[in-house]
């Protein structure tokens, strides 16, 4: 009897193996490439609300150094003695207003319209709704 003898034929050959693994490393490099694009477009919007707020507070710094100035000035010394202290000058004559309280008169109450509702019938608000015409004369 004569012995068959059966060989295994691989499951891939070398090129599809190098095939496959070409596709592999292509599909790695492409997911990270996808990743580290979506990195930098994060980094990118916090860098755009970054400047914006840069620029709200640089507004804010402008303003703070005026309000500073303004507040080692002696203009502002002098305004403020005058209105929260009712201080004065020699020879200004200081003025205070007089209240005097009056009672107001209460005013007249608005006439009261009638309601045109209370006078309709229900046949009447049904022709308007369903014909939208005037009604018809008796």
């Amino acid at each position: 009897m004569r012995r068959r003898i059966l060989r295994l034929q691989p499951l891939l050959t070398l090129p599809q193996i190098v095939i496959l693994l070409a596709v592999l490393a292509a599909l790695i490099i492409g997911l990270d490439l996808n990743r580290r694009a979506q990195a930098g477009r994060r980094v990118g919007v916090g860098e755009e609300a970054l400047q914006a707020e840069i620029a709200v507070e640089s507004t804010r710094q402008v303003e703070l150094k005026a309000t500073l100035v303004y507040v080692q000035s002696d203009d502002y010394v002098v305004t403020t003695a005058r209105e929260e202290q009712g201080m004065i000058l020699p020879g200004e004559r200081a003025v205070a207003p007089l209240l005097i309280e009056a009672t107001a008169t209460p005013a007249a109450p608005p006439a009261v319209t009638p309601d045109p509702a209370s006078y309709a019938r229900a046949w009447q608000a049904w022709w308007r709704l369903l014909t939208d015409a005037p009604f018809p004369s008796k």
